[in-house]
């Protein structure tokens, strides 16, 4: 039947190829638009790598001089710091709160702030870039998180309260990967440069790697600990992150803990002046970098496939419907209705197969010179998936393309080619 197909597309092969170049046309575009929604949808449904389904965050701000409980006497730095951790400590009483930890910076999980640097391994030259999350010691703050220790590690709990000095620093382990070419602690040491001076930093422990943006996929973050924080630096930025109870419904907790938290949660001249949820800061931070331009995208995708379908539906189905003598002739030689059915479907899968070859070497090309999609993230995955293999990525896209450019092009084909190849030969050839 292979020879009878090839035959028969060659001889139709003015027809054929205008459907030809309307796929390849059609496989190129489909690149163009479904590339990036394809990375970031891969992206989006990552394991985030940290528990966030039982967080939310307090946000916590400063009286101003003319409100009222103001208190002069207490806007040093120790009595602020005094002050906000008697709120954290408040909101970790609370019969509903299993762990609350204080996040002192703009960088913290789902946030929209960011600080990075470079790490270089003890005995090597190639820097590594990584964000940075500063940390209080001894403030639970990796359990709070829902963080998972790395292998050879200590737990969350031993790095919360681990004797730290300045020089130490937590690696995520596809930190570690990227340094030291392992996933396994083994108290490897690594160094920075300050000013003329090297700077040799143990590193303390790991976390499993975790997506500091809900969106991106992983990149290498360090968790630096911060032993004489300077809150009058960071007045902006006082937050108290919240591990409810396991069994705790987040939605009900909202909204019992606010009326809560406004009589309780106030020491000094700080108040505690907002509560959201993790998934609700996320989704936030999504909106902020990427959301926008998904949802573009994504519409576009849609459109775009909802098009395909009409038009190539269309144009196959009008294309089996014209053939309706030559399926009479097949008849009358007695040819059956199944055979009829798999010899033109076998066409169309010949030219989908064909047009998609063309049409996905022809964006070779620019993907080639121009890169195929990276996804969201700025800073570069140490761990690399399909998405970083060229190849791999490309091959994986066709297919999803080729998958959907087939299913097209073969409904478009089977439903008027069951209905002509029941129909008797008399009545196929009459209508001609």
């Amino acid at each position: 039947m292979f020879r009878l197909i090839l035959k028969t597309l060659w001889t139709r092969r003015r027809r054929n190829g205008w459907l030809l170049a309307e796929l390849i046309l059609v496989a190129v575009l489909s690149w163009i638009i479904f590339d990036p929604v394809i990375v970031v949808t891969y992206d989006r449904h990552l394991p985030l790598g940290y528990d966030a389904d039982r967080l939310c965050m307090v946000s916590v701000g400063m009286l101003r001089p003319q409100a009222p409980g103001y208190d002069e006497q207490a806007t040093d730095s120790a009595s602020l710091m005094q002050a906000y951790l008697n709120i954290v400590e408040r909101a970790r009483q609370h019969p509903d709160v299993e762990q609350a930890t204080p996040v002192l910076s703009f960088a913290y999980p789902g946030s929209s702030g960011s600080s990075s640097s470079g790490l270089t391994a003890a005995g090597d030259t190639l820097r590594l870039d990584l964000m940075y999350i500063e940390f209080l010691p001894h403030t639970h703050f990796f359990e709070t998180y829902g963080f998972r220790p790395g292998q050879g590690s200590m737990t969350p709990e031993q790095l919360s309260d681990y004797a730290y000095n300045e020089a130490n620093v937590v690696l995520t382990e596809d930190a570690l990967e990227g340094l030291f070419h392992t996933r396994v602690f083994n108290r490897q040491r690594c160094w920075e440069a300050d000013e003329e001076d090297t700077l040799y930093i143990p590193i303390v422990g790991t976390v499993d790697a975790f997506k500091y943006v809900s969106n991106w996929r992983p990149i290498p973050v360090g968790f630096v600990p911060v032993l004489h924080p300077d809150i009058l630096s960071c007045l902006d930025d006082m937050h108290v992150v919240i591990r409810l109870k396991e069994g705790v419904s987040m939605d009900r907790f909202l909204h019992d803990f606010k009326p809560w938290m406004v009589r309780q949660m106030r020491a000094g001249n700080l108040y505690a002046r907002d509560l959201q949820s993790y998934d609700a800061i996320n989704k936030a931070r999504e909106f902020d970098s990427t959301t926008s331009l998904y949802r573009r995208n994504l519409s576009m995708a849609l459109f775009f496939l909802i098009n395909l379908c009409l038009g190539v539906i269309g144009t196959f189905w009008l294309q089996t419907r014209t053939r309706r003598e030559e399926v009479g002739i097949m008849l009358s030689y007695g040819a059956t209705p199944r055979r009829i059915r798999l010899q033109l479907l076998g066409e169309g899968m010949v030219l989908t197969t064909v047009a998609t070859l063309i049409g996905c070497f022809l964006y070779l090309q620019y993907g080639l010179s121009e890169g195929l999609n990276k996804g969201n993230a700025w800073m570069q995955a140490t761990t690399p998936c399909w998405v970083d293999h060229f190849g791999l990525h490309f091959a994986i896209v066709s297919l999803i393309i080729y998958f959907i450019l087939l299913v097209v092009v073969l409904v478009g084909i089977y439903i008027p080619a069951r209905r002509i190849s029941t129909i008797p030969p008399t009545e196929a050839l009459r209508d001609e």
